[in-house]
């Protein structure tokens, strides 16, 4: 499996509650597609097409079966549990900084060798918790709440946390594509 060009979020000012969406936290981290080839051979790309396999070799013998893609981000927690943006580039840009990384999954690109990127999301959420059942520090699915974009993302003002996704619950995964299916909502700091 080669590269394939993320989905991209478009920015709303503010979050809003709508049944057709689900909301998911906003990781501040590196964004990460995940590919394991039908042979079995683990490889990973940053957003902009830049294989990094071998930087971070604990993610090379996740549980992943062959022919799966999944779309997702890298990050490392902090001592509270929040990602630290500065600590996962810090991990990212050295060969020697070895702080424990974590790959969170959010969606499925390819799954048994096909991509399913025509499937609504909440079918590729359920494939997703097929693949990932339990999650661990290593690699996790992202949890989300149907709807409830205001209240989530006040939860997260409250936690100082980067903000909040809202994702249309029937959007396919529009590969290198920016999409209002998609939206980020950026916690500001004033």
């Amino acid at each position: 499996m080669l590269f394939i060009s993320p989905m991209l979020l478009h920015k709303a000012d503010e979050p809003f509650d709508n049944l057709d969406f689900i909301t998911e936290l906003k990781l501040d981290g590196i964004r990460l597609i995940y590919s394991v080839d039908d042979a079995g051979k683990v490889r990973l790309y940053s957003r902009h097409n830049n294989e990094i396999t071998a930087k971070f070799p604990e993610l090379h013998s996740l549980d992943i079966p062959p022919g799966t893609t999944l779309d997702g981000e890298l990050i490392v927690s902090d001592n509270d549990g929040k990602p630290d943006f500065e600590a996962v580039m810090s991990r990212f840009m050295s060969r020697k900084d070895k702080t424990p990384i974590s790959f969170v999954a959010f969606d499925v690109i390819q799954h048994e060798g096909k991509r399913v990127t025509n499937l609504p999301l909440l079918n590729r959420k359920e494939i997703l918790a097929d693949l990932v059942p339990t999650d661990s520090a290593l690699l996790s699915k992202v949890q989300f709440v149907e709807g409830h974009g205001s209240a989530y993302f006040d939860a997260v003002c409250s936690q100082s946390l980067e903000g909040v996704v809202l994702k249309r619950k029937d959007s396919g995964y529009q590969v290198a594509k920016r999409s209002t299916d998609w939206l980020k909502v950026i916690l500001t700091i004033l």
